[in-house]
């Protein structure tokens, strides 16, 4: 079968499903010294980018797949250097989404430790989404750059996303509670973790989705 000249999102998400031990180990390769282990922090984000880059590079056509390759065999390396830029980009995300928060929730939300630990993790997710497709347009030389492209993609779809974390947490609430009852999901401590791992899915999906539509 001859690859598509670029990337779908069904190729993508059916190579993804297909491979959840790779992205297993890729969170266990990260996850090695690491301090924060929440399903949302730093090492899980980096690992799910890497998966996301994998994928890229094997559903890529002849001619993309040898900087594809290079970029998923490259990027742990590169991400690891780029927590300068995280800040950078972290700054600039902070205060839209000050105001934004402003916005939906009023002005105590930034008071409510559960919604800014919330934003907090988003913040980062966004930050580190920004700096991968930095270095992906640095992995394809002479070809047109994509990251503002698949940013802008992602942010007028903003509603898109929030609509795609609230079915994925409420659909990984139900499976607790099929699970282990209605008291599966009685602590905090089970609602953060399902909550963060709900958005960074829902985050990596949307890339994908951004990738696919823009690469």
């Amino acid at each position: 079968m001859v690859a598509p000249p670029h990337p779908t999102v069904r190729g993508l998400l059916v190579w993804m499903q297909t491979n959840p031990g790779r992205l297993r180990e890729l969170l266990a390769v990260q996850a090695q010294g690491a301090d924060d282990l929440a399903p949302a922090g730093d090492p899980a984000v980096r690992a799910h980018l890497g998966f996301v880059a994998e994928a890229l590079a094997a559903n890529a056509s002849p001619a993309a797949a040898p900087a594809l390759e290079g970029f998923a065999a490259a990027l742990p390396g590169l991400l690891a250097g780029r927590e300068a830029q995280v800040d950078e980009h972290l700054q600039r995300i902070g205060e839209a989404t000050a105001f934004e928060l402003g916005l939906q929730f009023g002005d105590e939300a930034s008071d409510d430790p559960s919604i800014r630990s919330m934003i907090d993790r988003r913040m980062r997710i966004g930050a580190w989404t920004r700096v991968f497709l930095d270095a992906l347009d640095e992995a394809r030389p002479g070809q047109s750059p994509i990251a503002g492209d698949v940013l802008a993609w992602m942010g007028e779809r903003q509603a898109q996303l929030a609509d795609t974390i609230f079915s994925m947490d409420r659909r990984a609430k139900e499976g607790e509670m099929a699970r282990g009852g209605a008291d599966a999901v009685a602590s905090p401590e089970v609602v953060n973790r399902i909550g963060q791992a709900a958005i960074l899915q829902a985050h990596t999906r949307f890339l994908v989705e951004g990738l696919a539509e823009k690469l």
